[in-house]
């Protein structure tokens, strides 16, 4: 009985917490709709320009998955070339590891007071300041889910499924790997599972190492949704979603070896756990897009290598 109630517990954190980025994503978007288009066809010309394009559109949506789903369909549409759709996805990464910023603030008590004044707000006439406390609320409740999230950890920590498998995150990191990849790809949301992380990480129940293995399996099932997107769409289509999966899957090669030492200096960044890992999420996602910028013509040569003009899958 008791461990249905804190199940319960949790699943209503979670509810809040996904409602609450669903109404911050809601009113950024309908905050920036206007802008988002022109900002779209004007500067994605060039890699560098699309990368700060793709990073802006990531944070609107709070959705690396959904601008990728977008970009594929704007590339189907003959909007835009794989070659312009390719910077979009090198700042898709970074745009994620906001709200991983935001949420390793230990705000979880402001919640109540964010949700009044987006509401306080909403209330108002103008139409910008309404959308801006939509987002307001969203972020309030974001915080209030957090905190409901953690109460329910606090209780169900000593059970033992639930110990066995933080014993397994704690202690084997290709575990954490998958656990995070495989999270991710069920729950479609890198910034629901970096939450719960978080969460679990305020409550000492991960450590860095565990956390930081966890989110790097997250950047690669954020993926799931554009390959699933690319199926039946054109070779372009097919080339965005490829060049998402294998940014990804490269960028966490090439650091999991590496897993040790980049955890040990991201302790030194902050003395709290949870801003520990927003920062390791938010340092890996931007080296791993600056590291291929420069070289962006080489890899989309690599993705259209690798996905010629006839279709194979």
């Amino acid at each position: 009985m008791i461990v249905l109630l804190n199940l319960t517990i949790f699943l209503l954190g979670l509810c809040v917490f996904l409602l609450g980025l669903f109404l911050l994503k809601k009113g950024l978007g309908l905050l920036n709709n206007a802008k988002l288009k022109r900002i779209i066809y004007g500067f994605t010309k060039r890699p560098s320009t699309g990368c700060l394009v793709g990073t802006l559109l990531t944070f609107l949506v709070q959705s690396s998955s959904a601008v990728s789903v977008i970009t594929i369909g704007m590339v189907d549409g003959g909007i835009m070339t794989f070659a312009q759709a390719l910077g979009i996805i090198l700042g898709t990464n970074i745009g994620t590891t906001i709200t991983g910023q935001l949420m390793a603030f230990d705000l979880e008590a402001w919640g109540l007071p964010l949700v009044v004044l987006g509401i306080l707000l909403m209330l108002l006439t103008k139409r910008m300041k309404r959308f801006l406390g939509l987002s307001i609320v969203g972020l309030g409740l974001v915080f209030i889910g957090m905190d409901i999230m953690g109460t329910a950890f606090n209780f169900i920590k000593d059970y033992p499924l639930f110990y066995e498998l933080l014993h397994l995150t704690n202690s084997n990191s290709l575990f954490a790997v998958i656990f995070g990849l495989i999270s991710t790809a069920i729950i479609q949301s890198s910034s629901a599972l970096i939450g719960i992380v978080l969460v679990l990480a305020k409550n000492q129940q991960l450590d860095l190492v565990a956390a930081t293995a966890i989110v790097l399996g997250s950047n690669i099932g954020t993926c799931f949704t554009a390959v699933l997107a690319s199926i039946g769409s054109t070779t372009g289509g097919k080339r965005v979603a490829m060049a998402h999966v294998v940014l990804n899957v490269l960028g966490v090669l090439f650091i999991y070896p590496f897993l040790v030492p980049f955890t040990d200096l991201m302790a030194l960044t902050s003395n709290s756990l949870p801003r520990q890992i927003a920062h390791a999420s938010t340092i890996f996602n931007i080296l791993n897009s600056l590291v291929v910028l420069p070289f962006a013509n080489l890899f989309a040569n690599f993705i259209i290598w690798l996905v010629p003009d006839k279709d194979f899958y």
